[in-house]
């Protein structure tokens, strides 16, 4: 009985094999030291580009703590203002609080797109040797994997696998870092401002989120 994964070829040589599908990867973490080996060859702009966006995440998070001191200056010259029917705001130390939030948000605005920039540059070239890797191994193989193989599944791995691999480099792997860095600093200067506050917050919005 003849196999049933083989199909007679339009060309007359005979039986050939059905073209296998892909099979999904199933050693993600593997998968990921080997990425992470390639990234070990940029390892000094990689740690750059991290403390960047550690330092970009830091002055962001604590801008409002800052700009909290111009709404205390504003709040107790209403309350006096209230008292003696004469608003008595300070608007001096207003303007210098100002002046330091812009200059925190500027330089963190810089140090995200030199981040950016960096792990841009890191991403393609890593690409790049993926790519020449790629293409060198295809060259090595016999052309019973071309058989074997659908055309359209070997071009997707070259071209979608590889701009997701860039695009995880890009983006993915330093919006883990910044996320989890605003989530701690922002958790850290909320106990910082009201314990008792911040106590409130942890334990209404867990709730809040359950009940939608």
């Amino acid at each position: 009985m003849r196999n049933p994964a083989a199909r007679m070829s339009g060309n007359g040589n005979g039986p050939r094999p059905m073209a296998r599908v892909a099979e999904h990867p199933h050693n993600f973490w593997g998968t990921t030291v080997r990425l992470f080996k390639y990234l070990g060859r940029n390892r000094i702009g990689v740690v750059f580009s991290v403390l960047l966006a550690i330092g970009s995440v830091l002055l962001s998070v604590s801008a409002p703590k800052i700009l909290g001191r111009a709404t205390t200056i504003i709040y107790k010259g209403v309350v006096a203002g209230l008292k003696s029917v004469k608003y008595q705001i300070s608007y001096q130390p207003i303007i210098k609080i100002l002046i330091e939030v812009s200059i925190i948000y500027i330089l963190s605005a810089l140090m995200s797109f030199l981040q950016q920039v960096i792990m841009t540059r890191i991403s393609q070239k890593t690409i790049f040797r993926l790519r020449s890797e790629f293409k060198a191994k295809m060259a090595r193989l016999p052309i019973k994997y071309y058989d074997q193989h659908q055309n359209g599944d070997i071009m997707s791995r070259v071209v979608n696998d590889m701009d997701n691999i860039s695009g995880t480099l890009q983006q993915a792997l330093i919006q883990i870092v910044t996320s989890a860095l605003t989530f701690l600093g922002v958790v850290f200067f909320m106990l910082t401002i009201s314990w008792s506050l911040s106590l409130i917050a942890f334990i209404t919005v867990p709730i809040s989120i359950f009940v939608v």
